[in-house]
């Protein structure tokens, strides 16, 4: 028992000597009973991370709740519709070539679909894309037809356009005469 005592005795000696000696040379100290370290000032606590993150985050979502991405909306889908259009006329002129046969699209103004001129299940399905808050939706400018020969030459159409558009916005694809090569202006 003395033997504890006596160890314990000398412990908290060497503490409090370590103690004074911090004290006097201008330092704090975190009184642990295991370690006795300088405390950080500059540190942050995970605590005070977390609130900082939480209210961080409900700002953030009150203030993009309040944002009005509407005229973004219509140019997304609009440029999106554009996109899945002269896509969709490639894959008319690469099924016309890998068939060896003949491959169109037929676009009709005022609609929002487009049909191909030979069915096939492989066809993707004609239909372009609503627009979040509209009832319309994006639809086909123009009436268009392009059909393709097995050298992926356009028989019809070639040197035409057919435009999209939706709220307010307007993109318009062509078929290069010849080439059959797409660009969307």
């Amino acid at each position: 028992m003395s033997n504890k005592i006596q160890i314990d005795l000398v412990a908290v000696t060497f503490r409090l000597r370590r103690c004074w000696f911090s004290m006097t040379s201008g330092k704090q100290l975190h009184l642990n009973h295991r370690i006795l370290d300088p405390l950080n000032p500059l540190g942050f606590t995970l605590i005070e991370l977390i609130a900082v993150m939480a209210i961080i985050g409900i700002l953030a979502a009150t203030v993009l709740s309040r944002i009005n991405f509407g005229s973004l909306s219509y140019q997304t889908s609009v440029n999106g519709a554009a996109y899945m259009v002269a896509s969709d006329i490639r894959y008319a002129q690469e099924f016309a070539m890998a068939n060896r046969t003949t491959q169109g699209l037929t676009f009709n103004s005022n609609s929002s679909s487009y049909t191909f001129s030979k069915s096939s299940s492989f066809n993707p399905s004609g239909q372009l894309p609503p627009i979040a808050g509209s009832p319309t939706g994006v639809t086909i400018g123009n009436n268009f037809q392009v059909t393709f020969n097995s050298l992926g030459e356009p028989i019809t159409g070639g040197g035409g356009s057919v435009s999209v558009s939706g709220g307010g916005q307007s993109r318009t694809i062509t078929v290069v005469n010849y080439t059959g090569k797409v660009n969307i202006n």
